[in-house]
């Protein structure tokens, strides 16, 4: 009798390895923006996301942060992974105003009577994620 493969389960994930086309918004301070394409898996994993973010915030130290971001610059803002420099204050990198409008989003939302200056502010280059990509 032939094996056969069991059905797959409908609640599993899509194969993980599965290449997405994803975009990438590349913000440094002073500088315009980039926007850039690649392809990654559905959960790309630290390695593949370092071998990409690497030099795009200057060898920096990788720092995850969630936000909420609307890609297309509007006002439909859904879940999004942003990555900084982690060491960005202390080496005395500029404020980047784009990435901290995003950065303090999601708590502004939520409590609009906040001195958005009372947030933490972002530094040097910060990279925005069309998706989820930080599992």
């Amino acid at each position: 009798m032939p094996a056969t493969t069991p059905p797959k389960d409908p609640r599993t994930r899509p194969d993980a390895a599965e290449l997405l086309p994803t975009k990438l918004l590349i913000m440094r301070p002073d500088q315009p923006h980039e926007t850039r394409e690649v392809e990654l898996p559905r959960d790309p994993g630290y390695d593949r996301l370092r071998a990409l973010l690497d030099p795009l915030l200057d060898g920096g130290n990788l720092e995850h942060v969630s936000v909420l971001a609307d890609f297309a610059g509007g006002l439909n803002f859904k879940p999004a992974d942003m990555f900084v420099d982690d060491d960005g204050h202390s080496k005395g990198l500029p404020r980047n105003e784009t990435a901290t409008v995003i950065y303090r989003r999601n708590w502004l939302l939520r409590h609009p009577d906040v001195d958005p200056e009372s947030i933490p502010f972002i530094v040097g280059p910060a990279v925005l994620f069309h998706r989820r990509v930080w599992f």
